[in-house]
């Protein structure tokens, strides 16, 4: 992940994705952001060029906070997503991008729960996750997946856990059959590696322009289908009943 996405086409599109979110949903001037599971730290600087407010990313591994510190981003803490060391509203946005698919969340329900209580009123919570269980393959081995999810859930998901949909689209759209065609190769013949790796320079422009196109086709309606579903949710600012504890 650190060697390949800054430029990588899938993770350039998800931060553009992420972008085309934010300019949507997010109207409060340097708005306070918690990237929760930063990774190797792309998204987490990315963010850093959008508000003049230093975002804070936080990650269960010890490998992603030395990553996160040779990118030069110092505001970041080892911590689980289901017990977050923050106050209760302290932020105006979470970021979690394919994080609650993995095998160390064994309780979504409580990880969304401590998402919504360190969100301040209003405040967005703004998700990407892996598409289809019917597509696990050894990629997923490979990068701990332990559930592939459908829109349907996401959205009853977060609204079990409070939130406000705002916006629910499958992504990855217009190169979904060939991906499909690759998944399955991966079920008959397994491969211990990830499908991350480096695509040529001309190969990487070419699926950035697709995901282009599908993001000016999001701007009028949620894709019906995809690799990934990205998720917009809002917390509530006020309730006429107080929302159930999710245990």
């Amino acid at each position: 992940m650190f060697a390949v996405e800054d430029r990588h086409w899938w993770y350039a599109g998800l931060r553009a994705m992420l972008g085309q979110a934010w300019r949507r949903n997010l109207c409060v001037p340097n708005p306070r952001i918690l990237d929760a599971g930063c990774g190797t730290g792309a998204t987490l600087q990315w963010i850093c060029g959008q508000t003049g407010e230093p975002p804070i990313g936080i990650d269960l591994a010890a490998d992603a906070m030395a990553f996160c510190r040779q990118r030069g981003l110092a505001a970041v803490a080892q911590a689980s997503i289901s017990a977050l060391p923050f106050p209760e509203a302290a932020f105006d946005a979470v970021i979690s991008l394919d994080v609650l698919y993995h095998r160390n969340v064994p309780d979504r329900a409580r990880a969304l729960e401590a998402f919504r209580e360190v969100l301040k009123p209003g405040g967005v919570l703004m998700l990407n996750l892996p598409a289809y269980g019917w597509l696990y393959s050894s990629h997923d081995v490979a990068v701990h997946t332990a559930h592939r999810f459908t829109r349907v859930e996401c959205v009853e998901m977060l609204r079990a856990a409070g939130f406000d949909v705002v916006q629910a689209t499958y992504w990855n759209t217009l190169l979904f059959p060939a991906i499909v065609l690759a998944r399955l190769w991966r079920k008959a013949r397994p491969s211990p590696d990830s499908d991350l790796v480096p695509p040529s320079g001309a190969a990487n422009c070419f699926f950035g322009m697709v995901l282009g196109i599908e993001r000016a086709l999001i701007r009028l309606f949620p894709l019906p289908f995809g690799l990934s579903i990205f998720v917009v949710a809002r917390k509530p600012i006020r309730r006429t009943s107080p929302v159930p504890k999710v245990s």
